[in-house]
């Protein structure tokens, strides 16, 4: 993982979602142990694909379960945005 990006997001979810810093493992599932539901992940990709400048969607969800996943998933449209662009991620 590319710590910038990890710790952004990190900062975004504490920020957003008002969630614990302490409970911020990588594989902290976001559901059973950080206890987000479906608005809250909705108001995640949102914020997001804001911050990032990306398109998260619903489908990018079914793939999202941990902190690690959410950072995988922005790094993934970063990398994906600086090939279509000719730029790096």
């Amino acid at each position: 993982m590319y710590p910038r990006i990890e710790q952004s997001v990190l900062e975004l979810m504490i920020e957003h979602l008002s969630v614990d810093p302490a409970q911020l493992d990588p594989e902290a599932q976001l559901v059973d142990q950080l206890y987000l539901d479906s608005l809250d992940l909705m108001d995640l990709l949102l914020t997001l694909n804001d911050a990032f400048d990306i398109e998260l969607g619903v489908e990018d969800l079914v793939s999202i379960k941990t902190v690690a996943d959410v950072c995988r998933a922005v790094e993934r449209r970063l990398a994906g945005a600086g090939q279509h662009e000719g730029g790096q991620p």
